[in-house]
């Protein structure tokens, strides 16, 4: 896992799973006694001991939780990033944290010049990309190129008026 509970001691019970103690990722319910389980953590158990860990009922079935008051509350408990260690940042943020903003989550040069290093190294690498030295100079040359062209046309289809 990529992050730690913020006040991990202080998160509901409820909303901790009986196998792994964490708070619930994906939660499923058991069809029988309705104690619910991450559901990495019940498909494991199944597979060993295909019951219910909490009933013991064999061939028990479990369903995905449904109730967005569950999925809320889980989605708004705190984190803090492995990586950057930043605090107080919702679960349900947190792959966005990670894609978009962790300043130490590593990436690769936009320039696919074959970089890679962590983001808030980034922008220093860009100044040296080798692939950003060279496309800037030839889209210049190319744009003046372009420019030139385009008063080329213009100027024959200037004179080009006057002589008629």
């Amino acid at each position: 896992m990529m992050f730690k509970y913020v006040n991990e001691d202080q998160i509901d019970i409820e909303l901790k799973c009986a196998i792994c103690d964490d708070p619930f990722e994906l939660p499923m319910n058991c069809a029988t006694c309705g104690n619910t389980y991450c559901k990495a953590c019940i498909l494991k158990w199944v597979e060993k001991q295909a019951s219910c860990p909490t009933c013991r009922q064999t061939g028990a079935s479990f369903q995905p939780v449904i109730s967005r008051v569950v999925h809320n509350q889980l989605n708004r408990l705190l984190v803090q990033c492995a990586l950057c260690q930043q605090i107080d940042i919702q679960r349900s943020n947190f792959n966005d944290h990670i894609s978009c903003t962790c300043p130490k989550y590593i990436i690769n040069c936009s320039n696919n010049c074959g970089w890679k290093g962590v983001r808030e190294s980034h922008q220093q690498h860009l100044i040296t990309c080798r692939q950003n030295q060279f496309f800037p100079n030839s889209l210049s040359k190319f744009s003046n190129a372009v420019f030139i062209l385009i008063l080329a046309i213009l100027l024959y289809w200037i004179f080009r008026r006057g002589d008629k």
